[in-house]
């Protein structure tokens, strides 16, 4: 089949997905795009796409700019030139938790006890970076960065460990990417256990569970994406 054929085929696929291209994208963007959608609905069961995302468009952009990572805004999901797969992954389910009012966060954290005293530590946090910003003033070139303020991820291990950018809507996001590549998750789990000795026996849920869709979280997950994107009356 030519390649314009192909694409064009791929397309309408996406269309009737509920899911836009803006700018150009590449015969391989779409083909990696798709093969996320599809490795998806393969790890969760999901019959239906467009019920997975509440029946609303989602947009896929470039930024235009260097870089691996990606933003989501509303339905709006950017991609940085070198965007991988798991980047993809992550930022959808960005796109996922917006889709439903941020419910699957909600019942994510609370499902595990997570982010105890949020309330205080992002205040905490916040003083935190304005002191980094005093200190940069007067040409101090100090990272301040304590792990006691870090968003605590409860009774259950995290997919990949947490850091101080890490919440309630990264936790989420990271869970979903982690439910589509439960392979990739593990590898990442492990590396993160080798940099924190600290948090290891917490973090590194590979020493217990074989599978990432086995552990608290992934479980959650999973329920959750499989009541949203299978009760066609379900919406918000």
């Amino acid at each position: 089949m030519p390649m314009e054929n192909q694409k064009s085929d791929l397309l309408k696929r996406m269309e009737n997905w509920q899911i836009q291209l803006e700018d150009e994208w590449s015969l391989e963007e779409i083909q990696r795009v798709l093969k996320v959608f599809d490795t998806l609905a393969e790890q969760t069961g999901t019959s239906s796409i467009p019920q997975l995302f509440n029946h609303q468009i989602t947009i896929l952009k470039h930024s235009g700019r260097p870089g691996r990572v990606g933003r989501t805004k509303g339905n709006e999901i950017i991609l940085d030139d070198n965007w991988t797969d798991w980047t993809f992954a992550h930022e959808l389910g960005h796109r996922w938790n917006n889709a439903w009012d941020r419910l699957p966060e909600q019942r994510l954290h609370q499902s595990v006890g997570a982010g105890k005293f949020e309330w205080l530590k992002r205040a905490l946090r916040r003083f935190e970076k304005w002191l980094e910003r005093v200190f940069k003033k007067f040409d101090v070139k100090k990272k301040i960065d304590w792990p006691t303020l870090w968003y605590q991820p409860g009774s259950a291990p995290p997919p990949c460990g947490v850091d101080r950018n890490f919440n309630a809507s990264e936790d989420l996001a990271e869970s979903f990417a982690a439910t589509i590549f439960p392979t990739e998750a593990k590898t990442r789990t492990n590396n993160v256990a080798t940099r924190a000795i600290a948090f290891a026996k917490s973090w590194d849920w590979s020493t217990t569970f074989s599978d990432y869709l086995q552990t608290p979280r992934g479980q959650i997950t999973l329920q959750t994406i499989k009541e949203l994107g299978s009760n066609n009356e379900y919406r918000v």
